[in-house]
């Protein structure tokens, strides 16, 4: 893993220019871009497949969605610090900082199958992976932020896109429900994937009148190699090896 170091945001940073900004963890000189095009050779084995099953995938989605949500301010990456109120994003978790939730994968067989013919779909030791059905309600935002690492490609599979706007809000340049990754803005199409890189800066946000609802997911960055995938996973795997023996040390002496 000669490549990787820990850096600080702020030095990749170049002021006039966009460039990835992970907060924690990065490898300088990884190649990179802002957006990835769901037709891009690197996901034509699997990606039509996941977005003929987005039917089903929303299918399961509909008997979640009045749920609770299981997403925890205090737990997420970024502290609560994206948005003004939990009630805002609901979640609805497959994987959680690369552990499985096997209840939700035994309930959902469609999109666990899904999934699972994601080649690269980050499980196991890596803190920053994540998939979830993904609800931003109307009149929410997710403020500007970059990922806490530049390891992974975010998918959003659309499963409900929000009503254009009318009125005032038609009239903008900016549309009433998007997505902005660097300096480009995108909107969701039902049953078609948005891929992007988080460890540039972006933010979210629905102005209309209805939900939108994505399948997230993350998957390893496809120009790392193989080698350097099982060097990370070890990394993360010796420091959780390490904070678990601390807890350990301070349960014992409690």
């Amino acid at each position: 893993m000669s490549r990787a170091a820990t850096i600080g945001g702020r030095l990749l940073r170049v002021p006039g220019a966009w460039r990835p900004a992970p907060s924690v963890v990065g490898i300088p000189g990884l190649p990179s871009k802002p957006w990835w095009e769901r037709d891009d050779p690197l996901f034509a084995a699997w990606l039509p497949r996941l977005e003929a099953a987005a039917p089903a995938i929303r299918a399961e989605w509909d008997r979640l969605r009045g749920r609770p949500s299981d997403y925890r301010i205090s737990d997420s990456e970024h502290a609560g610090t994206l948005h003004s109120s939990p009630e805002e994003w609901h979640w609805a978790t497959f994987v959680d900082g690369g552990r499985v939730v096997p209840a939700l994968w035994e309930e959902c067989p469609a999109t666990a199958a899904a999934l699972e013919g994601v080649p690269g779909l980050m499980v196991g030791d890596m803190p920053y992976a994540f998939a979830f059905f993904s609800t931003l309600r109307p009149g929410s935002r997710i403020a500007p932020h970059t990922a806490p690492a530049n390891l992974r490609l975010r998918f959003h599979l659309c499963l409900q896109a929000a009503p254009a706007a009318s009125g005032p809000e038609a009239e903008t340049s900016r549309p009433a429900c998007g997505m902005r990754v660097a300096d480009e803005v995108r909107e969701w199409e039902e049953g078609r994937c948005l891929v992007f890189d988080d460890a540039y800066e972006h933010e979210v946000w629905n102005d209309s009148a209805g939900e939108r609802a994505v399948l997230l997911f993350d998957i390893w960055h496809p120009l790392l190699s193989p080698d350097e995938v099982h060097a990370i996973r070890q990394m993360f795997a010796r420091v959780q090896g390490m904070a678990d023996a601390r807890r350990g040390g301070a349960a014992a002496e409690d």
